[in-house]
């Protein structure tokens, strides 16, 4: 069988989510229809040797360079040439019917990029972050699917990317590389990212989210959509239910903005990321 493209799979210090992620992939049999990479970058722990007896099927390729955008332009040296490409964050889950729709609309040649719903699974989260995840799910941004976690590119679209940067918020890059028209929302693919348990690991994130933000405007021209809060308040404010998870929001976007504001700049990337979901506990 021709397989249809490949995946990608940068993996920094994952070993307790790599095999998790790689176990689902190999149950369903992702294999058979795509080359899958794993790219364990400066690594401190065994994610390689996880990822290895997670998927015996599945290429892993080790770098002592701990940078994402390093590992997935590793990663696309190996990638099939002239197929699409898949990027595929190492904790998230994601099933073979999902990822074959996903690449359709690039294998059809009517689009460069693709991304699919993304679904928040809050189980073991305080009730502050599942009240902002709640309020953020109300952002407009999310009409036109989730470019962040996973998503995919023609083999065109990935020429026109590759190599990256050494940038923090490489989905925010590669998402402002095409325009709404070459971007295909995929409503029938989705895939499953768990949220921070505790409010200060959702602030970690978000901080690094909108630093990244801020990195990736620096290179690209192209800025973010506008009025998101804006739009998020016209559809909270008709519905009493969602005032306090819009208050949870705003606090918590308030308290990002004013650390990153006094934030010392630093010479290298600063990266920053949820811990509680790869460890084992849950706090509430």
């Amino acid at each position: 069988m021709t397989r249809l493209g490949t995946i990608l799979i940068p993996a920094y210090n994952e070993a307790a989510v790599i095999a998790r992620t790689l176990g689902a992939l190999r149950k369903a049999h992702v294999h058979d229809f795509f080359r899958v990479v794993v790219i364990p970058n400066g690594c401190r722990d065994d994610t390689a040797a996880r990822a290895r007896a997670a998927m015996r099927e599945a290429e892993v390729i080790e770098t002592p360079v701990a940078s994402k955008t390093h590992a997935l332009n590793l990663g696309y040296r190996n990638a099939i040439e002239g197929r699409p490409v898949v990027c595929l964050d190492a904790d998230l889950e994601v099933g073979l019917a999902d990822l074959i729709a996903l690449v359709q609309p690039l294998m059809r040649g009517t689009a460069d990029a693709a991304c699919g719903r993304m679904k928040v699974d809050l189980r073991g989260a305080s009730w502050m972050v599942r009240s902002y995840y709640k309020a953020w799910m109300l952002n407009p941004y999310f009409a036109r699917g989730k470019f962040g976690g996973l998503f995919a590119l023609s083999a065109k679209g990935a020429r026109m990317v590759f190599p990256l940067p050494r940038i923090t918020a490489d989905d925010e890059y590669i998402r402002r590389a095409f325009s709404g028209q070459q971007t295909a929302f995929v409503e029938n693919c989705f895939f499953t990212a768990r949220a921070p348990r505790t409010l200060g690991s959702l602030i970690k994130v978000r901080r690094r989210s909108l630093r990244g933000a801020k990195a990736v405007s620096s290179v690209r021209r192209e800025e973010a959509p506008k009025g998101s809060v804006k739009a998020m308040l016209s559809k909270a404010l008709p519905e009493p239910m969602m005032w306090p998870s819009m208050a949870v929001f705003i606090g918590v976007m308030a308290v990002v903005r004013v650390q990153l504001a006094f934030e010392k700049p630093t010479p290298k990337p600063v990266w920053e990321r949820d811990a509680t979901t790869r460890e084992g506990s849950v706090q509430s």
